[in-house]
């Protein structure tokens, strides 16, 4: 009878759901030095693997590969295909992904750089 009191806990954890992590939200706020005022979003997932978010049309995700390290790329992009009244802000948003081999994270912003000095900044999005 004891041993059965002390399995009833650990058979309650194995019920017990581990809740889902989800991809922390950034909002796009320049590019390049500009003011972005379309809205974009950009998250990595929980294995550092798979990067997703909203471009200004459509939604998007693709995969993380090293090139020459610390350098990355994100390839295999795909996105929804929506009729978009701000075409140029998508562009200009799928060609900065394009560029970007460098990423740093600090408090309150992601930074997505090049070797060459172009950046995409974000914050945090609120919940």
């Amino acid at each position: 009878m004891r041993r059965a009191l002390l399995a009833l806990p650990l058979a309650l954890l194995a019920c017990v759901q581990t809740p889902e992590l989800r991809p922390y939200p950034w909002k796009l706020v320049s590019i390049g030095g500009k003011p972005f005022a379309a809205t974009a979003t950009f998250a990595l997932d929980e294995s550092g693997k798979r990067v997703s978010g909203q471009a200004p049309c459509n939604t998007w995700s693709g995969r993380i590969v090293t090139t020459p390290s610390p350098e990355w790329a994100i390839r295999d992009v795909v996105s929804t295909e929506m009729a978009c009244p701000d075409l140029a802000a998508e562009q200009e948003f799928y060609a900065g992904l394009a560029r970007a081999t460098h990423m740093a994270v600090g408090i309150g912003y992601l930074r997505l750089t090049d070797t060459k000095g172009f950046t995409m900044e974000f914050v945090p999005l609120a919940p």
